[in-house]
C-alpha cells in the first residue's frame, strides 16, 4: 500500500489510473500570482489577479506611462547660455524706421521727406526703448530718420533766405515800379537867373533838374505872379502863383504825364489849385510822350505867401517826390 501523506509518482507503474497533466497558469498572471500564503493570505509580494480580459492597470509613474502623442510640440528649450529668443515681430518698429528713414532721406529735399524723417524718428527711438528684436536695425533706422530731419530743415533755411534774397533784388532793380528808384539832383544845362543856388542832398531849387534812374528828368521853373479869370475855379487864398513844369522822358518807352501828381505849400499852408479854362489852365496834359521827347505844361496855385514856397511832384505813382524850393 501506498503511504497516504506521500504524493503519488504519475510515472510509478504501480500508481492507478492514468497520470495527470499539470494545468497552465491564468492568462496575464505573474509567477506566483494566485498563491496563497499559510493561513490564506497571499503571498508576500504578490500582485491580485485580475480577470481575464480586463485592462492591466500601470503605477502612476512607471513604466509603460503615457506619452505625448506624435508631432505635439514639448516644452521649449532656451539656448545654451542664454534667454529664449525673441519672435521676429520685434523687428518690425526697427524695419520701419529704416524704411522711413531711407525714404526720407532721398526726399530731404522737400518738406515731404523731413516730415518722413520725424516718424522714422519716433519709431526708431521707441524701438531702442522696448529693446526688442534687432539694436542695430533700430540705431540704423534712428540715423537715417534724423539725417533726413536735419538735411531738410537745411534746404527750407536755405531756400527762405534765397527767396528773401531774389525779392530783395527785384526790389532794388526796379524800384518801387517798374524803372525808378532814388532821384539824383543835377545842375540845370542852362541856369536862370531864378535858379542860383546849388541843390541839396534831398531837394532842389527852382530851376534845377531833378533826374531819375530810369531816364525820368523833372524841372520846376521858378513861381510867377498870376491873374485868375473871373470862371478860374480854387482862386481862394492871398495870391496866385504859375509854376512851369518840364518832364524829360529818357527811359525807351512811351510816358504819360497825366500820371504826374504835384502839391504845393505856403507857409506852412497848403494851397489850392487854380482851374482856369479860360486860360488853358487845367493841369497835366493827357498826351503820351514818345521816348527821347518831353512835355511841358504850366499849373497855377492859389497860396497864402509867394515868398515861401514848396513845389512838389512825382511822375507817377510809384516814383519818389521831387521836392523844389525858393
Amino acid at each position: 500500500m501506498s503511504d497516504p501523506q506521500k504524493p503519488s509518482d504519475p510515472y510509478d507503474p504501480a500508481a492507478s489510473g492514468p497520470p495527470s497533466v499539470p494545468q497552465p497558469p491564468s492568462y496575464g498572471a505573474y509567477p506566483g500570482a494566485g498563491q496563497q500564503a499559510p493561513g490564506g493570505d497571499a503571498a508576500p509580494g504578490s500582485a491580485p489577479q485580475q480577470a481575464y480580459g480586463q485592462p492591466q492597470s500601470t503605477p502612476a509613474g512607471g513604466y509603460g506611462a503615457p506619452q505625448a502623442p506624435y508631432g505635439q510640440p514639448g516644452q521649449p528649450y532656451a539656448p545654451y547660455g542664454g534667454q529664449p529668443s525673441s519672435p521676429a515681430g520685434g523687428n518690425g518698429l526697427a524695419i520701419a524706421s529704416v524704411v522711413l528713414g531711407g525714404v526720407g532721406l532721398l526726399l530731404s529735399i522737400i518738406v515731404f521727406g523731413g516730415i518722413l524723417g520725424l516718424v522714422g524718428l519716433a519709431l526708431g527711438i521707441v524701438a531702442l526703448l522696448k529693446k526688442t528684436g534687432s539694436r542695430l536695425l533700430a540705431i540704423i533706422g534712428t540715423a537715417l530718420s534724423g539725417l533726413a530731419v536735419l538735411i531738410s530743415v537745411a534746404v527750407l533755411v536755405v531756400g527762405l533766405v534765397a527767396a528773401g534774397s531774389v525779392r530783395d533784388s527785384i526790389d532794388e532793380s526796379s524800384g518801387e515800379t517798374g524803372g525808378s528808384s532814388s532821384p539824383d539832383v543835377a545842375e540845370p544845362s542852362e541856369p536862370t537867373d531864378d535858379a542860383s543856388e546849388e541843390a541839396s542832398s534831398e531837394n532842389a531849387v527852382f530851376g534845377d533838374v531833378w533826374s531819375y534812374d530810369d531816364g525820368i528828368s523833372v524841372s520846376v521853373s521858378a513861381p510867377q505872379p498870376f491873374t485868375p479869370s473871373e470862371t478860374a475855379a480854387g482862386a481862394d487864398q492871398a495870391a496866385a502863383v504859375v509854376f512851369t513844369v518840364t518832364v524829360q522822358n529818357d527811359t525807351g518807352a512811351n510816358y504819360d504825364p497825366i500820371e504826374a501828381y504835384s502839391s504845393v505849400s505856403s507857409a506852412g499852408v497848403e494851397a489850392s489849385q487854380v482851374f482856369d479854362s479860360a486860360q488853358g489852365l487845367m493841369g497835366s496834359p493827357s498826351t503820351a510822350v514818345p521816348a527821347g521827347q518831353s512835355a511841358t505844361w504850366q499849373e497855377v496855385y492859389s497860396v497864402s505867401d509867394p515868398a515861401q514856397l514848396v513845389y512838389q511832384i512825382a511822375p507817377g505813382y510809384d516814383y519818389d517826390a521831387a521836392i523844389f524850393t525858393s
